[in-house]
């Protein structure tokens, strides 16, 4: 399964990467702005999308209208991680394309129902 993580946050960034080690997947491709996410957007076809929100240059909900949009391929599955968005906003961001949103911090256990 390979999977996009963008997260600006180094530390939360290596973080979600081990958890998802922790289950088994290694595939795994790392950007820290969304700029950088529809770059590898572009060129790769990810099964998983893990998305921040509060991004520099492009934020994760510019990220989501362009997967919207058609301009770049929608991975299988888009979650959105947020420490800074409430559940309430979540009508919004399926509206926008994500499957999922786990609010930040989060555990494995959150990950893997997110991921199933």
């Amino acid at each position: 399964m390979l999977v996009l993580v963008v997260e600006d946050d180094a530390e939360t960034r290596d973080a979600v990467v081990a958890l998802l080690e922790e289950l088994g997947i290694t595939d795994v491709e790392t950007a820290n702005d969304g700029e950088k996410a529809l770059e590898a957007l572009r060129h790769r076809k990810f099964r998983t999308l893990l998305l921040d929100l509060m991004l520099p240059r492009v934020d994760g909900y510019e990220v989501l209208r362009a997967l919207r949009n058609g301009t770049h391929e929608r991975p299988d599955r888009v979650i959105v991680m947020s420490a800074h968005a409430l559940p309430t906003e979540l009508n919004g961001l399926i509206a926008l394309g994500a499957d999922a949103f786990m609010p930040k911090p989060f555990t494995l256990a959150d990950l893997e129902k997110a991921l199933s």
